[in-house]
């Protein structure tokens, strides 16, 4: 086990210095040049393009598949929750405390297997809907199999200590250690493949909405006038 917690919080370094240097690149491109005169506040379209813009029924068609963009959000705030769990499982302390108090570990395993049917369920509608299979390719549907899989296994994770009370009867069944080794080698692969998929989308998210916001914050078209 402990060789492949290693292999995986290596996994997790190489992603973090990979992203960073995406992320320093965008940052070197400096901010958009714009010949237009100024009519708005750009601060408030930055502040409007990562809040209420992203809400369904400001976007262009988000609100006609409401299910499918509930399911989304489940699925995006599950995987921030799987990994920060894989972070606080480095501490031994923090260990503790799940085992301590188990109803946070049920909590927890509750809203990841919540994740992992949304999870399915855009795998499923993207393979067979006939306006999502055109445009989807290879890395669309590995990268949230990929999630989806790294979600599963945090679920299970979590759901085992639920029904234990220390660290030493977890291991005490080859079976969790077999679990918590599957754990390792599929974190560590998410985390390679990261900054090489379309979940790289993590870095380039905030320099989209920054973009967005300064264009039509500028013209002040952001936030609506009406609102």
């Amino acid at each position: 086990m402990i060789f492949f917690l290693y292999v995986s919080y290596l996994s997790l370094l190489f992603c973090v210095i990979i992203c960073m240097i995406h992320f320093f690149r965008i940052i070197k491109l400096g901010t958009p040049k714009d010949l237009a005169e100024k009519s708005g506040s750009v601060f408030a379209g930055v502040i409007y393009s990562n809040t209420a813009a992203m809400l369904p029924f400001h976007k262009e068609s988000a609100y006609k598949h409401l299910p499918t963009f509930t399911a989304g959000v489940v699925f995006h705030i599950g995987t921030f929750v799987a990994l920060a769990c894989f972070i606080l499982l480095f501490f031994d302390a923090v260990c503790g405390f799940f085992f301590k108090y188990t109803f946070i570990s049920l909590l927890v395993a509750l809203g990841l297997w919540c994740s992992v049917c949304c999870g399915k369920g855009l795998f499923i509608k993207r393979l067979i809907s006939k306006k999502l299979r055109p445009i989807s390719n290879l890395d669309d549907y590995f990268s949230v199999s990929l999630v989806t899989l790294f979600q599963f296994v945090s679920a299970l994770l979590f759901t085992i200590f639920a029904f234990h009370e220390t660290y030493d009867q977890f291991f005490s069944s080859a079976f969790h250690e077999w679990i918590i080794n599957a754990y390792f080698i599929i974190a560590a692969i998410l985390f390679i493949y990261i900054p090489y998929s379309k979940m790289r989308h993590l870095v380039y998210y905030f320099a989209a909405r920054y973009h967005l916001g300064f264009f039509y914050g500028r013209r002040g078209t952001w936030p609506p006038r009406n609102t």
